[in-house]
């Protein structure tokens, strides 16, 4: 692990202490937005209800809009925290605007690097954590938020796993979405600001893949 993903690490269960400490009543309100409200434990398990809370908590501290002022937890912790080092405070503003995207895995090399493509936003991107890019393979879909640490960029550690039969059905729910975005809350917004606004549109996706899935097996 890298010296800014350590301190990043160590950032984000520090929010995450905050938040649960200082808004417990905004956390419930949170909650119940991000899985449109759905109980997750009705159609989610094991592993899969695991991630859903890890995605959650990904959203809530570089997502979703705290109070009236639309600031993030990680501006109100910054706020609240006079007493974060420097490097601490560059790596806050470094990672905070970035957006949950959908990416495809162009190519595995033999050393297991894997280089991605963001289907959402454009660009190609190298990850060189083979911990967390293990099992990819080309082709594979998934949403995640991109980190640029270390001179790299390293996934923040929550995911939402695709399959590629879903890819059509997945970019036209979403260009949908920012459909209705451009058109009832910023028509001059671009793909990075709705996914900015709304990252939980990539839960929704996934979920209702999810609940569909449930109620066939139903």
């Amino acid at each position: 692990m890298g010296k800014e993903e350590d301190v990043k690490s160590n950032l984000f269960q520090s929010i995450i202490c905050y938040v649960r400490a200082n808004h417990a009543d905004t956390i419930d309100k949170a909650y119940k937005y991000f899985w449109d409200e759905n109980n997750p434990e009705e159609f989610l398990s094991g592993t899969a209800l695991e991630l859903g809370f890890i995605n959650f908590e990904d959203w809530l501290v570089f997502d979703y809009k705290a109070n009236e002022d639309k600031e993030t937890f990680i501006d109100i912790y910054a706020k609240c925290n006079p007493g974060l080092t420097d490097e601490e405070i560059a790596l806050l503003c470094k990672i905070k605007d970035t957006v949950l995207s959908l990416y495809e895995v162009v190519s595995v090399s033999k050393d297991k690097r894997v280089l991605l493509k963001d289907l959402l936003l454009g660009g190609e991107f190298p990850l060189k954590n083979r911990a967390l890019t293990k099992g990819l393979k080309k082709g594979d879909i998934f949403a995640t938020r991109l980190l640029p640490i270390d001179k790299n960029h390293v996934m923040s550690g929550c995911v939402y796993p695709f399959s590629t039969e879903h890819k059509k059905y997945i970019l036209n729910f979403i260009d949908k979405q920012f459909g209705r975005y451009k058109r009832n809350v910023k028509p001059e917004g671009a793909m990075k600001d709705f996914l900015k606004d709304y990252g939980d549109v990539l839960n929704i996706a996934w979920m209702n893949l999810i609940l569909n899935i449930h109620l066939q097996n139903a």
